[in-house]
């Protein structure tokens, strides 16, 4: 059997990091931000890494992904690899003028996984246009406490734990 990956998202996914405290404490630093974890994030990791291989690719500055990686994943998961900015796509976004950091999956073929096996879980689906039948979309965590998100991921997740399932 084939095993899938996932792969997270950081921010506004897993964490939010913000240069402001929130009205309660922050769980942890990486200078000059102050970063929450998402509640329930812990438990989507736990039930993600016994079904699947788990990796994480943000468009955040490598020291950032390092740190952020080190204090969610680390010890207890391993994840296949963790990249940051450098492996995305800088694109123009038409409607904005601005830019946007494509994660194209095909750069995941190097390790092995075919892209009809890999699941994104993402707050920015334009960040995966490439590949949108791959994306599990989540709505962006920014500061609520009672945020339950993590619990509908878990449940779409369980669903694709059989060989036959997919996404969409």
């Amino acid at each position: 059997m084939v095993t899938k990956l996932i792969i997270f998202d950081l921010d506004e996914t897993l964490v939010h990091a913000t240069m402001n405290k929130l009205s309660y404490a922050p769980d942890f630093e990486v200078s000059p931000y102050v970063v929450y974890i998402r509640p329930f994030a812990a438990e989507l990791l736990e039930f993600t890494a016994t079904h699947f291989d788990i990796a994480i690719w943000s468009s955040s500055s490598a020291v950032y992904v390092e740190a952020v990686t080190e204090r969610l994943f680390r010890p207890l998961y391993l994840p296949r690899f963790s990249w940051a900015v450098e492996k995305c796509v800088q694109k123009v976004d038409p409607r904005t003028n601005g830019y946007v950091y494509i994660k194209d999956l095909r750069w995941v073929r190097k390790h092995g996984y075919d892209v009809d096996e890999i699941i994104i879980i993402d707050d920015s689906p334009e960040k995966i246009q490439r590949q949108p039948r791959s994306h599990l979309h989540v709505a962006p965590f920014t500061e609520s406490p009672s945020d339950q998100e993590p619990l509908a991921c878990d449940s779409s997740a369980e669903r694709i734990t059989r060989p036959d399932q997919r996404l969409n």
